[in-house]
């Protein structure tokens, strides 16, 4: 059976942010990658284009990288404090029951963008479904995820920042979470904004020279079973 890395992130175009190059290598391992976008439309988003228009730009990135195609909430965004807690757990829960995930990956709680954070709260409270329900298999790991332009910003009186303690290579994918950026209209910047291709490439070989790689997407791993 294939291990399943359930993607749960506030907004289009987060998953591959923070995903993009592991989701597509561990795809090519034999792999499933399943994104869960909670505010599907992102309403308010800069130079939004239509709402086909941006569905088809999710859809080309995801398959790109070979995630499938992704499950789509309809939380408000930049709203995602004016929804009840339970209601945003209940919701990850069900995409647990329905994928039985191997790994799940979401939002670091420092976050700068409060959407990230609210996700994040709630998919720590759903992460914990499999030892409240026999028939959901248990989870190996937990991870918070690295997005330019949000943990980044973060600062350090809204909670801990960002400490990545799990280094994934990705020498050999890294082009393709560029690509698949590219294919999210209006969401890649000129340097030096943090969505740059300049500067999601210096991340990577930042990220790697840490590690001993030469490019790699890093994880803050806060629950993990086994070795």
């Amino acid at each position: 059976m294939k291990n399943v890395n359930l993607v749960v992130v506030a907004h289009p175009d987060d998953e591959v942010l923070g995903f993009g190059a592991t989701g597509a290598k561990l795809v090519q391992e034999g792999e499933v990658v399943q994104a869960v976008i909670l505010c599907g439309n992102v309403q308010v988003r800069y130079k939004r284009p239509s709402c086909d228009e941006l569905y088809q730009d999710m859809l080309n990135a995801n398959k790109l990288l070979g995630f499938e195609t992704p499950e789509l909430g309809s939380f408000p965004n930049i709203q995602m404090n004016t929804v009840p807690h339970l209601e945003i757990v209940q919701f990850i829960e069900k995409q647990i029951e329905k994928y039985k995930p191997t790994r799940i990956f979401t939002h670091h709680p420092a976050d700068l963008n409060d959407d990230h954070k609210q996700v994040s709260a709630a998919c720590l409270a759903a992460a914990r479904y499999f030892q409240r329900r026999e028939d959901i298999p248990p989870l190996k790991s937990l991870s918070y995820l690295e997005i330019q332009s949000a943990t980044d910003w973060g600062f350090e009186s809204s909670g801990d920042s960002f400490k990545p303690n799990h280094y994934v290579e990705v020498e050999d994918t890294l082009e393709m979470k560029l690509q698949a950026l590219g294919m999210y209209r209006n969401v890649m910047r000129p340097y030096p904004h943090p969505r740059s291709v300049e500067a999601i490439t210096g991340l990577a070989a930042y990220r790697g020279a840490q590690a001993g790689q030469k490019y790699s997407e890093s994880f803050q791993t806060i629950f993990q079973q086994g070795f």
